[in-house]
């Protein structure tokens, strides 16, 4: 026990790489990671559940969704045909969960993980790194990030949210992949002046895992909004989480 308090303190204590080295690492992991996923999906089992709560201006709960799937990913069958028919076939029957649920704000999908990793979007943030945090016994890299300006462009609707977006996000040291990521709007936003509405209120975030052969996969992910739509005032909850990851190949 004594050992790893050692090990750990001297993880937190030294030196913290450069910045530029650490965005350059995460850019070059989050490219294989995407041609990754539909492996993970290919040798791994689980659930996703899926709830969304919508709520009227007064708090009172109007809808409730909830959504289960799974993915389940069928042995390899081989099947060996007499000859002289051709060489045996590798056959895979599977089923394949729903993808996560970004949250959509006047028809603005915000929160993807490409979106995250678009270096366009990153250099329209103030990068800090602030230092060390530990999960799941891993090291992680603490990156704050903030609006590089208060005249950042603005060509459509998408972009008054990504400039008005703050939050924090920790990078696993020995993978450079996102691991957490949590962030707010830090004022509000109108939609068209404010006559098509507006967003007071907007938190995402989400938590990833690995699993013992290096792939990543998100757990938790929620949001929670807080708008006006023309004249209604709308509340929206999301939350979702992958339960049961089992290795089946």
């Amino acid at each position: 026990m004594a050992a790893l308090a050692q090990e750990v303190n001297a993880t937190t204590s030294s030196p913290l790489p450069p910045l530029q080295t650490v965005l350059q690492r995460v850019m070059e992991t989050s490219e294989v990671e995407n041609a990754q996923y539909h492996v993970f999906n290919q040798h791994y089992f689980y659930t996703r559940d899926k709830v969304t709560e919508f709520y009227d201006g007064a708090g009172k709960l109007k809808q409730r969704h909830e959504k289960q799937s799974t993915n389940s990913p069928a042995p390899l069958l081989i099947l060996s045909m007499p000859a002289p028919t051709p060489a045996p076939q590798a056959v895979s029957m599977r089923k394949e969960a729903q993808k996560a649920d970004p949250p959509n704000i006047h028809g603005v999908a915000l929160g993807k993980k490409e979106d995250l990793m678009n270096p366009d979007i990153v250099k329209r943030f103030k990068l800090t790194l602030v230092g060390r945090d530990t999960i799941n016994g891993r090291s992680a890299l603490i990156v704050d990030f903030a609006p590089a300006s208060d005249a950042l462009p603005i060509l459509n609707i998408k972009d008054r949210f990504i400039n008005s977006v703050e939050g924090r996000a920790w990078v696993d040291e020995q993978d450079f992949t996102l691991e957490k990521v949590e962030l707010h709007l830090k004022q509000k936003v109108s939609v068209l002046g404010g006559v098509a509405g507006s967003v007071s209120k907007f938190t995402f975030s989400f938590d990833r895992e690995r699993t013992p052969d290096g792939f990543w996969f998100v757990r938790d992910l929620n949001w929670h909004v807080e708008a006006r739509e023309a004249t209604i005032q709308r509340v929206v909850d999301h939350r979702e989480q992958i339960l049961g990851v089992l290795k089946i190949r």
